[in-house]
């Protein structure tokens, strides 16, 4: 427990979690305003931490809908417990980790998806026909706390650190997929990938009438980015030109839908470059936006061009890039 109350550690760990970002816990406390919470209750709670009395607060539950149905239970933390989380992890991790399987990828240092990924990849090089992808679900849910903490207690001799660990277990609950799916030789995205890019994608474009467009783009930029900085490993093509016609496609009937007024429209369609006919039939039009997004007005007006001016990222140019054909 010194070790994990140590000042530096705990330096790293608010830096960690602070990176990290995420949202409130069950406190509401946001992570901008924990370093004036913790320079006046950060004492107590140091103290609470080496008497073994401290009590983590309750993890606030959240429900995420999955794109196939159902709903993702995940545990959010206080930003307190997330950094005392953190230290100990910290402390913890050179202990234990030297005796993980070779074969291991989760959460370890140095060690990402993609490792897995390419170590499966070469399994296949070498012949094998056979990728077994396990998820263990509501594990932190069914775990027996007993078995596991006799195992933690092997290498960790402080009571006071592992009565705070078994409270910590019994208030997380997690899962991760990595994505991915095996076609012969080949890597390629997993339809649950391509359904969780365009939900949000959805989130991300389809909010009210009051939030600019410039705004939008910004944000589907950086998460475009963020997606094919872990997708991008994929060495499959075919997919990629029809998830870029679908990204157009939603650009378009979300530029067509803020339009809002016939007048509008026709006015903007005119200024891009469509014929005065096409544009005044379309805008009149009582179809859904859906629809009129593939229509001739609005893409010989909002071109492929126009939008990547306004800021749209292409993910076949990403992809190219990252495979070096760029």
């Amino acid at each position: 427990m010194a070790r994990v109350l140590d000042r530096a550690n705990l330096q790293r760990a608010w830096k960690r979690v602070k990176a990290n970002k995420g949202a409130p816990g069950i406190d509401g406390m946001c992570i901008e305003d924990f370093t004036a919470f913790a320079q006046s209750h950060w004492p107590s709670i140091r103290q609470q931490l080496a008497d073994g009395t401290y009590q983590p607060q309750p993890v606030r539950r959240v429900c995420i809908p999955k794109p196939q149905g159902g709903e993702r239970l995940l545990g959010i933390p206080t930003v307190t417990d997330r950094v005392i989380q953190q230290a100990i992890a910290q402390v913890l991790t050179p202990i234990f980790d030297p005796d993980f399987s070779e074969s291991s990828f989760g959460f370890r240092p140095g060690r990402c998806a993609h490792g897995a990924l390419r170590q499966v990849q070469s399994h296949i090089k070498a012949g094998y026909r056979i990728a077994v992808d396990l998820d263990l679900a509501k594990f932190f849910d069914n775990v027996q706390h007993d078995v596991l903490m006799a195992r933690v207690a092997r290498k960790v001799r402080d009571q006071r650190l592992l009565a705070l660990i078994g409270r910590y277990l019994r208030k997380t609950n997690d899962c991760e997929f990595l994505g991915f799916t095996f076609r012969g030789t080949r890597l390629r995205w997993s339809d649950r990938a391509f359904a969780d890019f365009k939900h949000h994608v959805r989130r991300l474009t389809g909010r009210s009438r009051g939030v600019s467009m410039a705004y939008r783009l910004g944000k589907l930029a950086q998460y475009v980015r963020g997606w094919m900085g872990y997708f991008g490993i994929s060495d499959y093509y075919r997919p990629i030109p029809e998830i870029d016609h679908w990204l157009r496609r939603r650009l378009r009937m979300c530029y067509w839908k803020q339009w809002r007024y016939v007048r509008t429209k026709v006015r903007n369609l005119l200024a891009l470059g469509t014929f005065k006919r096409q544009a005044i039939l379309t805008a009149l039009s009582s179809k859904s936006y859906w629809r009129l997004s593939r229509t001739l007005a609005t893409q010989s007006g909002m071109t492929n061009e126009w939008l990547k001016r306004q800021g749209l990222i292409s993910v076949r140019d990403r992809w190219m890039k990252t495979h070096g054909y760029a």
